[in-house]
């Protein structure tokens, strides 16, 4: 359908949404189930369940179609799917199998493979041993060498409390380096500003053997009269060499708004031993606490987890005299002391409730890890992802949802413009789940819908819904598991992709709504 009409006043009922809305856009009235003859949709155009007839667009429940009107995107550009979760036909299905850019919502292929192969249990192991004598005063003559284990969770807070076990096992000083071992993940160089060009997004970390604090560090700031300029400013976590030089004026008058606007941001691109962080501008006071996460622009590889852990070590009351760099593991090790993962059900609830990006490529790559190298590669774990996926949502032997170009991985976190899935085959991945004996695990791991994570805001299906969101410049989407008014419980996948999807949240809301209600 190429015909679009902007949305305007919405009609008080049925009748009178028919009698405006046919003139101007012929499909109209059958989407809200009406007598109108509409133009076929141009392939590929699929739909089952509530069907007006073949080759014509779905009799829409009246309020996705109100929303969908609303909205002023055009129908092609929408993919739904509502299905009992243990039912073999869908309640409401829309262009249920074109390929479409799912964003967010591609980590729950991600974190259900991870929990159905490696357990709810399992945990990373990050190696140290000594290559010296550690004496009675807790100086170590020597190096300590680290085997970095692709641990998705280290962040400040978990860092700073295995360097205590360090200190408790008698560690004070080292008069050596701290050698780092990155070489489990064999990846092509990485550009921060390939996907968007804006390489100073936290989202665009990318991933790193060795990752701490996620690639990334936050200015926090806050209105404080004893400060220059009345504006406190700190970086956090603490970056060793790394100097702030921030000169902001508390602004009383404006509103908060776009605060981050107003300021002047700039850190010092030379790869030397110190870099600055320079921060210009008016603060509004009305702004009060704020935080500014960035991923740190790393001159060299391994560099932000090099300054996190030196800065670290040095709270923690240690003491290095050479420095952190990169270098193999020993042939034959002395073992010291491993840091170990929280269980990985804690490490999914954590990628699925907050979409942290860096955290699923992380986690997917541990899945790509060949034995015989002993290597984690992005083709590795595309290649397992997609063979899980597609040989456990089979449903017979002609039937599979989600092969060929139904699924296409790139890196397991859905920030990529390649990674793609059909509306049929995630809805087919989260019935698979439901299935599963991991299910309580991956399903807690959902954000609850007007509750936590990333569906805090969303109204409809409020408490009742587990829903994954999901969203890119052009594409937004939700899928999950609704719970209706009868305790039945409904996959729900719903996807836009259109340069107006921003638009589209009143349309995966009214799709929850319409689940939440028992899908009449």
């Amino acid at each position: 359908m190429s015909a679009h009409v902007p949305p305007g006043r919405r009609p008080r009922g049925a009748a009178t949404l028919l009698a405006r809305w046919t003139a101007l856009l012929p499909s109209a009235a059958a989407l809200l189930g009406g007598q109108v003859l509409a133009q076929p949709l141009p392939p590929p155009f699929t739909a089952t369940g509530t069907v007006s007839s073949a080759g014509t667009p779905p009799s829409l429940p009246e309020p996705i179609a109100q929303a969908l009107i609303d909205s002023g995107l055009p129908i092609s550009a929408v993919s739904l799917w509502v299905q009992g979760v243990d039912s073999d036909r869908p309640r409401l299905a829309l262009q249920g199998d074109t390929p479409r850019q799912m964003a967010s919502v591609m980590k729950l292929l991600t974190t259900g493979v991870a929990l159905r192969t490696l357990g709810p249990a399992y945990r990373w192991h990050t190696a140290a041993a000594l290559d010296g004598r550690l004496d009675a005063q807790g100086v170590l003559r020597g190096n300590v060498h680290l085997k970095a284990s692709g641990d998705p969770s280290m962040d400040a807070m978990r860092l700073a409390e295995a360097l205590r076990t360090w200190r408790a096992a008698g560690l004070r000083e080292i008069r050596g380096d701290v050698v780092v071992d990155r070489s489990l993940f064999a990846l092509p160089s990485y550009d921060a500003a390939a996907f968007d060009g804006q390489p100073l997004k936290p989202y665009n970390a990318g991933a790193d053997a060795w990752l701490l604090a996620h690639g990334a560090a936050s200015l926090t700031l806050r209105p404080d009269p004893a400060s220059p300029g009345g504006v406190r400013v700190g970086l956090n976590p603490p970056l060793a060499g790394v100097a702030l030089d921030a000169r902001l004026t508390l602004d009383r008058q404006s509103p908060c708004g776009d605060w981050r606007e107003a300021l002047q941001l700039s850190i010092d691109p030379a790869p030397a031993s110190r870099r600055t962080v320079h921060l210009r501008g008016r603060y509004p006071a009305a702004c009060q606490d704020q935080a500014w996460p960035l991923r740190w622009p790393q001159a060299t590889e391994g560099e932000h987890s090099a300054r996190v852990f030196e800065a670290a070590w040095q709270e923690a009351g240690g003491r290095l005299r050479g420095q952190v760099r990169d270098g193999a593991w020993p042939a034959s090790p002395t073992p010291w002391l491993d840091w170990v993962s929280p269980p990985l059900a804690e490490v999914v609830r954590d990628i699925n409730k907050f979409s942290n990006n860096v955290m699923a490529r992380q986690l997917f790559l541990t899945l790509g890890l060949d034995p015989e190298t002993g290597h984690a590669t992005l083709e590795g774990a595309r290649t397992q992802v997609t063979a899980h996926v597609r040989e456990a949502t089979r449903q017979n032997a002609s039937a599979n949802p989600c092969e060929g170009n139904a699924l296409q991985m790139d890196n397991g976190s859905g920030l990529s413009r390649v990674e793609v899935a059909t509306a049929h085959c995630m809805a087919r991945w989260v019935q698979v789940m439901w299935a599963d004996p991991m299910m309580p695990e991956w399903l807690a791991s959902l954000p609850v819908a007007g509750v936590d994570g990333t569906a805090r805001r969303m109204a409809a299906g409020t408490g009742r819904a587990h829903l994954k969101t999901g969203s890119l410049e052009g594409a937004a989407s939700i899928a999950g598991v609704v719970q209706d008014d009868k305790g039945r419980r409904w996959v729900v996948v719903a996807v836009v992709n259109d340069p107006r999807a921003g638009g589209a949240r009143g349309v995966l809301q009214a799709t929850v709504g319409w689940a939440a209600s028992g899908a009449p």
